[in-house]
């Protein structure tokens, strides 16, 4: 992958045992994906799809009436938020980001203590 500034695309040949690479624009590693471009817009929708995926699989278990008023609590804040915000050192934020980690924060805090909205 080659780092880009801007709209221009460079294209290198590297080759290992005379074969040549494939040069990509964008790979997953350690769970963050890494783009050629450098911004961090599709990492972050990674991160809210999978807290939202997260939170659909706690649902069931967390809004039991046998749970206690604070397991959920403690779930969503070593479960949901991790899986939300891991990476997120890199990240560079801004407000239209930062806006959709909250809204999945907080619908993972309602539906975990059980209050609809509307």
């Amino acid at each position: 992958m080659v780092l880009e500034r801007g709209k221009s695309t460079t294209e290198c040949d590297i080759l290992t045992e005379g074969e040549k690479v494939e040069q990509i624009k964008e790979f997953v590693y350690i769970s963050s994906l890494l783009t050629n471009y450098g911004k961090h817009d599709g990492d972050i929708e990674r991160r809210v799809n999978a807290g939202n995926k997260v939170n659909g699989a706690l649902l069931a278990n967390m809004s039991s009436k046998g749970v206690s008023r604070q397991a959920p609590l403690s779930v969503h804040k070593e479960v949901v938020i991790s899986t939300l915000t891991y990476g997120s050192e890199i990240w560079v934020w801004y407000k239209k980001n930062e806006s959709k980690i909250n809204a999945v924060e907080m619908r993972s805090l309602r539906s975990m203590c059980g209050v609809k909205l509307g």
